[in-house]
């Protein structure tokens, strides 16, 4: 059975502006939104760059997987993103997420936050508590969420999936920016977080373990503030 073609996209917002528009928020945004959530994992991690992508690759599946979704709503709904998407949704899968990572986190850290607990107790840590599962799970809903989270560029291409009223031609806008909204952020946090994250635990000595506690107490709070503010 033959697949019929996908129709031609605007000229206003093709697929290489799509990818524009995803890279330029990217770029800017999206690096800061992801910091207070990344910085404690990578502070905690000990992979370093070649380890990187355990952390990066379900963000980045979680965010491609909501922006295609979105883009193959609305172009099945045939309506812009503000009728498909509830911020308390929103503010209650990113509460989630955050408490995800910091119970995560938690099972990682010494059960008595003593200084005298540092670098050379890691390989103890990691056999206490198994955070394999909740990391990842946590950090896709996170990245799940973050493409949810209405934002101009993304309004402007889920604008263009609506009025195509086609869902094939949508799922490929919202991929398209997704790959483009990803890129800049999982270099950047992939290569330099990775890498200035492990050379700064390493010189916290004794008092990794503290960080490990006060790292996941403040994603336990912030997933708890999340989740209290969607509440009616």
């Amino acid at each position: 059975m033959d697949i019929p073609p996908l129709p031609p996209l605007p000229a206003t917002l093709g697929l290489p502006m799509a990818f524009t528009l995803g890279l330029v928020y990217g770029m800017g945004p999206c690096l800061l939104t992801c910091l207070p959530y990344l910085g404690p994992v990578f502070l905690n991690s000990d992979g370093g760059v070649r380890r990187s992508w355990r952390i990066m690759l379900p963000l980045a599946l979680g965010r491609l997987s909501g922006y295609a979704g979105l883009g193959l709503a609305c172009g099945l709904a045939a309506q812009s993103v503000d009728g498909l998407i509830a911020n308390g949704s929103v503010r209650v899968l990113l509460g989630s997420a955050a408490l995800l990572i910091g119970f995560a986190l938690l099972l990682r850290a010494p059960r008595c936050p003593a200084p005298t607990q540092g670098i050379a107790s890691a390989p103890l840590l990691r056999r206490q508590g198994s955070p394999r599962p909740l990391l990842p799970g946590g950090l896709y809903m996170m990245g799940l969420a973050m493409a949810l989270t209405p934002c101009a560029p993304l309004g402007a291409v889920l604008a263009t999936a609506a009025a195509l009223a086609d869902t094939g031609a949508g799922l490929l806008l919202g991929l398209v920016f997704g790959l483009g909204a990803v890129l800049v952020p999982t270099l950047a946090y992939g290569i330099g977080a990775a890498y200035f994250g492990r050379r700064l635990s390493e010189q916290l000595g004794p008092w990794r373990g503290r960080i490990q506690w006060l790292s996941a107490t403040l994603l336990l709070f912030t997933g708890t503030s999340h989740l209290a503010g969607a509440l009616p």
